[in-house]
């Protein structure tokens, strides 16, 4: 702890929407923010819908399981450009017995996606290349973090995957400085609704879309 190494990895245990899992240095460690993106999307699918739902960038593996966990008829398919969180996500959904409905794989964006999706959810890294840090996110895999030089690539990204492949849902979290530049872009693409939501110290911090695909 003396050099700043977080204590999550050093124990490899956090905690995340009242539940215990496994962490190392191979994914982001998961914040207290994130579970405003669980409720958001439980808020608007009830239990005995049986969708398939993808989420980009799963990390630890805690959205995909929570929503799992919530969600008993849906099927998910979790994707990853990185092996290392990859591998620390199945670690955690192994331990809560969710293999058979969280399938993994390794890939950039949607690219190993084929299956229609119903909700897409994502967690995107959405900090500027070039903003200070504090030197405890260090630790932390930076593809995780930074989003490219601006920021909101990763976010511009999905969004043109959502319209490209018709999915009808996309929840996304977002930096608190962003929303004016989703509004911004998605001026170009028909939408039904664009709700944003606030985190625990009242700043933006997410969207949930509902697209228009004519």
């Amino acid at each position: 702890r003396s050099a700043n190494v977080p204590l999550e990895y050093l124990t490899n245990r956090v905690s995340f929407y009242s539940r215990e899992f496994y962490i190392d240095e191979g994914a982001l460690i998961p914040r207290p923010e994130t579970e405003h993106l669980i409720d958001e999307v439980l808020g608007r699918i009830s239990a005995d819908e049986a969708l398939t739902i993808v989420e980009v960038g799963v990390g630890s593996g805690i959205i995909s399981i929570l929503l799992a966990l919530h969600l008993p008829n849906t099927r998910f398919i979790a994707v990853d450009i990185s092996p290392r969180a990859l591998a620390v996500a199945r670690r955690n959904i192994e331990r809560f017995g969710l293999s058979d409905r969280i399938e993994l794989r390794e890939g950039d964006l949607l690219s190993s996606i084929t299956e229609k999706i119903d909700f897409l959810v994502s967690n995107p890294p959405y900090i500027a290349q070039d903003a200070p840090l504090e030197s405890n996110l260090s630790y932390e895999p930076q593809n995780a973090l930074f989003g490219g030089e601006i920021g909101d690539e990763m976010i511009r990204a999905l969004l043109d995957e959502v319209y490209a492949r018709r999915i009808p849902s996309f929840a996304c979290e977002m930096g608190y400085d962003q929303r004016l530049k989703v509004q911004e872009y998605l001026k170009n693409f028909a939408v039904q609704s664009l709700d944003f939501y606030t985190d625990y110290a009242a700043f933006d911090r997410g969207f949930v879309l509902k697209a228009i695909h004519e």
